[in-house]
């Protein structure tokens, strides 16, 4: 019985020093939401990425990477997730102010020793407990199992820096988006903070009228966008859910009613691409007048149809914010394939008047048939619309569920006609493309023909035969 209460209060003693040692996600949670400056944030799972890639299959170099990661994974968690973290304003190229890199080590030794063993030295922060390696506009420091690594130009005091990061990764988690996105698992997660976007930038907002401005902060205020991305058995996946506030979510242009006549005047056949907008005119015109950049659709307008013409007249009452277009092909006598096009546009209570104000340059080349409700341009009788609704290929159901939608079938296209030696060989692996996004978020997908394997090995593989061909054809 004495034995057995000791062995409770051993494992109590554990129990509670465990509870007093932040885990890495909580660390960056309490760290993203301490820096007010933090405009993105995520995480990549290089381990189960790399994996995916089955790199230890590649010729010579998967010796090497197996190697590294065996090395690296004395010093560092591999199997948990590396998190980063964009800090504003962006420079003119794009650049953020700041980047940050959190991952879990082993022990705060095992990174000296490996940093050591490369040949940097750490110095010792008595006073942090922590140790950090400062070169020019970076720094890696580590503190117990929380290693940061920091990459931020025109920085000199690293230490007060690192100090300031393990004082804000220790504040207490807070439920918020966040929070939540940080939870998220996948390949690589990435959330957007609109608000403090918004907040850090230096463009031309800055030189808008303040109640423009205080619009747009209103507008950013509590809105998020959490991305995704996922390399699958066949696919790869990139999706997007949308957090907008309200006062945001209001003024997006989306019309989110049925597209089914739209669909249904696209023709019939098996179109290899297809484009689809449902755009709501009136919160369009509605956003312009609150930006005030009605007279600069104007100026654009006349350039390029040589009319002069107000939006609200373009937007609303010739046009009524649906266009939909597909792209078929039809073989011809003497062989080969001719791409063949259907462009379906939606029309407003002027809109066959409204028609022959427009001077779009290369529509005269078009044929159209014109209706009381939409106009149809197109370039082969063959493809025109009939009782025979067009199809989509496996996958692509979704096309015109969204306000944008659009889909490119792939597979069986003429890889000759593209750059043979270039990127465009990876198209003969690919199955289509498919994309949607609506006011809650949307979907990117590619599909493989080889539904099978990984997409990021058959990427992989692909790459390493243009690479032994290139070689090849170098030394012939």
């Amino acid at each position: 019985m004495k034995y057995f209460t000791l062995l409770i209060l051993v494992i109590g003693l554990f129990s509670c020093n465990d509870s007093n040692q932040k885990s890495l996600e909580e660390s960056f949670t309490s760290f993203v939401q301490s820096n007010n400056k933090i405009v993105g944030f995520g995480s990549i799972r290089v381990k189960d990425i790399l994996s995916k890639a089955d790199y230890t299959k590649i010729p010579k170099y998967g010796s090497i990477i197996a190697t590294q990661l065996s090395s690296l994974s004395n010093s560092i968690d591999l199997d948990k997730p590396l998190y980063f973290a964009v800090e504003g304003p962006f420079d003119r190229e794009g650049l953020p102010a700041a980047l940050y890199l959190f991952a879990e080590s082993k022990n705060q030794d095992s990174v000296t020793m490996k940093l050591k063993s490369l040949g940097y030295e750490m110095i010792k922060n008595e006073e942090g407990k922590f140790n950090f390696y400062q070169d020019k506009e970076f720094s890696i420091s580590v503190k117990e199992s929380l290693l940061v690594g920091v990459l931020k130009p025109k920085t000199s005091d690293f230490k007060g820096l690192l100090a300031k990061i393990y004082e804000q990764s220790s504040m207490e988690v807070k439920d918020d988006k966040i929070k939540q996105f940080i939870q998220t698992k996948n390949d690589i997660v990435a959330g957007v903070n609109l608000e403090t976007l918004l907040a850090t930038s230096n463009t031309d907002i800055e030189k808008l009228s303040l109640d423009k401005k205080e619009l747009i902060k209103s507008m950013a205020k509590g809105s998020f966008v959490l991305n995704t991305a996922s390399f699958n058995s066949g696919e790869f996946v990139i999706r997007t859910q949308n957090y907008f506030s309200e006062n945001l979510a209001k003024r997006i242009p989306f019309n989110q009613s049925s597209t089914q006549n739209v669909l249904k005047n696209l023709g019939s056949g098996e179109p290899r691409l297809g484009l689809l907008l449902n755009l709501d005119f009136l919160k369009l015109n509605s956003l312009m007048a609150d930006f005030s950049l009605q007279e600069e659709f104007t100026r654009i307008a006349k350039d390029f149809s040589g009319t002069d013409i107000q939006s609200k007249e373009l937007f609303g009452e010739i046009f009524n914010g649906q266009l939909g277009a597909v792209v078929y092909e039809e073989t011809m006598a003497e062989g080969g394939l001719t791409p063949q096009s259907n462009v379906f546009v939606g029309l407003g209570p002027q809109g066959k008047q409204g028609m022959d104000k427009l001077n779009v340059p290369g529509l005269a080349l078009l044929q159209k048939d014109l209706f009381d409700s939409h106009a149809l341009f197109f370039t082969s009788e063959k493809y025109k619309p009939s009782d025979e609704p067009f199809r989509v290929a496996q996958g692509c159901e979704g096309f015109g569920s969204k306000p944008i939608s659009g889909f490119f079938h792939l597979n069986g296209i003429p890889v000759e006609d593209f750059d043979p030696e270039g990127a465009f060989t990876f198209i003969e692996k690919i199955d289509y493309v498919y994309f949607e996004y609506g006011l809650d978020g949307g979907v990117i997908r590619l599909k493989a023909i080889d539904e099978k394997t990984n997409i990021l090995k058959q990427a992989v593989d692909q790459t390493l035969t243009q690479l032994s061909e290139m070689l090849i054809k170098m030394v012939l």
